[in-house]
C-alpha cells in the first residue's frame, strides 16, 4: 500500500499496541474516578457518561502528553471540570427554572413506605434541590474536595487556583449550602402545616 492510499496510518509502539489501545489501557484506570466526580456535579448516569465521554474525546489527541504525566487523573479531572462548567453555562443560558417551582417540587414524594425512608427521601431531594442552586464553580470544588476527597494540593493542579483561595472559596460553599439546605427545610415545614391545617 501507498502513503496516497487514504488510509488512516495507525501509530504502533513497541508490543505491538496502537495509539486507541494505549489510550483504552490509560483511560480505565482512571474511568471510575471520573464517573464519580462526574455524577457528583450532574447528578445522574445518564449525563454523568456523557461528560466522561466528551473528555474522553478531549484527550485522546493529547495522548502522548497524558502518558507522559506522572499523574493524568488530575489532566483528566481537569479537562471535565472545565467541560462540565462550559455545559452548565450553555444550559443556564438557554433554560430558565422559577424558585417557585423549584420549591413546590421539594415536597413531593412518589414512594410509599415507612416514615423513616419518606424522611430519608425528603432529606436527600431537599439535599439535591441546595445542591443544584449553588454555583457551578462552589459544585466542583465541594464535590471534588469534600465528596470526592482530592486534597487541596491536588485541587490546586485541577483548578489552577492557590490553596488560600480554594480555602476560602469551600468555606463559602459549605456556609451557602448550609443556609440553603435550611431554606429548604423551612419551605419543607411550611408546605407540611399548610397540609395539617
Amino acid at each position: 500500500m501507498g502513503k496516497d492510499s487514504g488510509m488512516a496510518k495507525l501509530t504502533v509502539i513497541p508490543g505491538g499496541r496502537s495509539a486507541a489501545q494505549r489510550f483504552e489501557l490509560l483511560f480505565r484506570s482512571h474511568y471510575r474516578a471520573l464517573h464519580r466526580a462526574a455524577y457528583r456535579l450532574t447528578g445522574n448516569s445518564y449525563d454523568a457518561e456523557d461528560l466522561v465521554q466528551e473528555t474522553c474525546l478531549r484527550a485522546y489527541p493529547r495522548l502522548e502528553e497524558l502518558a507522559e504525566l506522572d499523574n493524568p487523573r488530575t489532566w483528566l479531572l481537569c479537562v471535565l471540570r472545565r467541560l462540565f462548567i462550559d455545559q452548565t453555562r450553555r444550559y443556564e443560558r438557554s433554560h430558565v427554572t422559577s424558585l417557585e417551582a423549584v420549591a413546590e417540587g421539594s415536597l413531593v414524594h412518589d414512594a410509599p413506605g415507612p416514615a423513616e425512608e419518606a424522611d430519608a427521601a425528603l432529606r436527600s431531594r431537599r439535599l439535591g434541590l441546595a445542591w443544584r442552586r449553588l454555583d457551578r464553580q462552589q459544585r466542583v470544588l465541594l464535590a471534588l474536595h469534600d465528596v470526592e476527597g482530592y486534597s487541596l494540593a491536588e485541587l490546586t493542579q485541577i483548578t489552577g487556583l492557590k490553596e488560600g483561595t480554594l480555602k476560602s472559596r469551600l468555606h463559602r460553599a459549605r456556609v451557602k449550602l448550609g443556609r440553603l439546605l435550611r431554606y429548604e427545610e423551612n419551605a419543607a415545614g411550611i408546605g407540611a402545616g399548610r397540609g395539617a391545617s
